[in-house]
This record gives structure tokens, C-alpha cells and sequence, in this order.
């Protein structure tokens, strides 16, 4: 499905820039920025939800024990086990 979205004359000039650099054209370019820009957005979310953590020592004590129980469950021998 394709739409029309309006831009401002400067953000045509950078996408024809762009555009001309990659040797893409003009709606692959966007769709790659957008692309990265959720990727980066994702990312500040999960560093923010990390530093909100480590700024509580309860949930920071929560967060190892529950890794602990995945690590132990992990490095458990499964092969003797019936499936």
C-alpha cells in the first residue's frame, strides 16, 4: 500500500541527497530511517528500563535472583531426561 505524506522543502532536499548517496531510491531511504529509528527508540526504552533497575536495589536484587534461576536452569544436564 503506498500514501502520500507531505514534508518540508529541506527534508526533500536531504532525502534526494540521501537518495544519490545510497544509490536507493527515495522510499527505501525512508523506510531504512525509519527502520533504524524504531530500532534506536527500542534500545533508549530498554537502557531507560535497565537504569531504572539499577537505581532500585530491590528490583536490582529481584532482576539477579530470577537471572540466577535461569543460569542454574540452563547449566542443568537435560540429556538423562524423558521427552
Amino acid at each position: 500500500m503506498a500514501t502520500s505524506v507531505r514534508i518540508a522543502g529541506d527534508a526533500i532536499d536531504v532525502l534526494s541527497k540521501l537518495s544519490d548517496k545510497l544509490a536507493k531510491p527515495k522510499a527505501q531511504v525512508i523506510e531504512r530511517a525509519l527502520k533504524e529509528m524504531e530500532e534506536r527508540i527500542f534500545w533508549d526504552e530498554v537502557s531507560r528500563a535497565f537504569d531504572r533497575i539499577a537505581a532500585d536495589p530491590a528490583e536490582t536484587a529481584q532482576m539477579r535472583a530470577e537471572a540466577e534461576l535461569w543460569e542454574n536452569g540452563a547449566a542443568r544436564d537435560l540429556s538423562g531426561e524423558e521427552w
